[in-house]
């Protein structure tokens, strides 16, 4: 069995390390899930037309809160989930009890992540309107957040939290459930090191886990990625944008980017 220790660390570096190399990708996925109404653009060309109109800088802005808060979550969730799979009797299988000890760090884990995703979702979008010339709202990520929560009050910083704790708690237990059975699977079936049981089975679990929680994060950024907050935010609740996706893009739009 890891030590707590040995999963903080191991934590700590892939959300360092997945930050900075995920991030634009990221960007252009909530370009994709944002845009009001669908358009059949590929992830490079519209990577590319980011780099044309806004510079290859824009690939980058606003990674300072994902940067720090996502070491910190994983870092949180796998620390986390050691010492919940330890409280649930769960063993390393398909046990039903990992699916639980995933989920029960959901609502842990949304606590960093909500605030992190609209200061982010925020960032994005406002480089997407300095690239169409209506200049930039926010000169960092402390501007937004100064900016957003003089205008709206500091609760706006968890604008969307149901949302995004349901998408917490559907990918970390659809994850560790995975991750736990495949890796024994591979161990214990086919005789795979762990060297490569290791990596495969997390990356199988995490492309898994993603396309079930897919569609939440879509609503989450629609919920999250409104331009005036406040105005608006009687009725950009989950069910709201989840419709209005549906209607405008059908079920391509909960997939988008």
């Amino acid at each position: 069995m890891i030590s707590i220790k040995d999963e903080a660390v191991g934590g700590f570096a892939a959300g360092v390390i997945g930050t900075v190399i995920g991030f634009p990708l990221d960007l252009i996925k909530t370009r994709m899930q944002t845009q009001a109404t669908f358009q059949q653009n590929g992830i490079l060309r519209i990577g590319a037309g980011i780099v044309r109109r806004e510079g290859v800088f824009a690939l980058y802005k606003g990674i300072g809160p994902p940067l720090l808060s996502l070491s910190v979550l994983n870092t949180v969730n796998f620390a986390s989930y050691s010492e919940l799979h330890k409280w649930y009797g769960a063993t390393q299988d398909w046990d039903h009890r990992n699916l639980f000890a995933g989920m029960t760090v959901g609502p842990i884990s949304s606590i960093v992540s909500t605030v992190e995703g609209i200061v982010k979702t925020q960032m994005q979008l406002d480089n997407a309107r300095k690239g169409c010339g209506n200049g930039a709202k926010y000169s960092n990520s402390l501007s937004c957040v100064k900016t957003i929560v003089s205008e709206h009050g500091i609760t706006v910083l968890y604008h969307g939290h149901v949302i995004n704790t349901a998408r917490e708690c559907t990918f970390l237990g659809c994850y560790f459930f995975m991750y736990e059975g495949l890796r024994k699977t591979l161990i214990c079936n086919f005789n795979v090191d762990t060297k490569i049981s290791v990596p495969v089975s997390g990356g199988i679990a995490g492309a898994s886990s993603w396309f079930l929680s897919f569609p939440l994060d879509c609503i989450r950024a629609g919920i999250q990625g409104q331009e005036k907050l406040g105005e608006m935010s009687y009725k950009k609740k989950g069910l709201y944008v989840a419709k209005k996706l549906w209607n405008s893009k059908g079920l391509v739009g909960l997939y988008a980017g």
